[in-house]
């Protein structure tokens, strides 16, 4: 092999380890952001979530999106959400005429205020 190519596969070797390094981390960090979104639950909503996360393999935001989505709709037939905050408990959906609006959640239960 000449040293030409043996720098190529170092120069390979070199990319390929950081880039697992920083795939790493970034996945660490998004195991961090869900251990606080399911720390914010009450146990039962949380039981729930991590029973839906196991079945899909969806993450945290993603299983806490579509309950909230599916109780949005039930009040607000035809709704998509625009936005969410979970922080505040707010979440903004389009109505079906095309109406914005703002919808209260309570943040440990889920369930819609408003």
């Amino acid at each position: 092999m000449t040293s030409r190519s043996k720098r190529h596969l170092w120069m390979a070797a070199a990319i390929g380890t950081a880039m697992l390094a920083a795939s790493a981390s970034y996945a660490q960090v998004a195991t961090t952001l869900d251990q606080a979104e399911l720390a914010g639950l009450n146990p039962q909503t949380r039981a729930e979530v991590e029973s839906r996360m196991k079945q899909g393999g969806q993450t945290v935001y993603e299983v806490l999106t579509t309950i909230l989505l599916n109780s949005i709709k039930l009040k607000h037939l035809g709704s998509q959400i625009v936005a969410l905050d979970f922080n505040r408990g707010i979440a903004i959906v389009r109505t079906a005429g095309g109406h914005m609006r703002t919808v209260n959640f309570n943040t440990t239960t889920l369930e819609i205020k408003s």
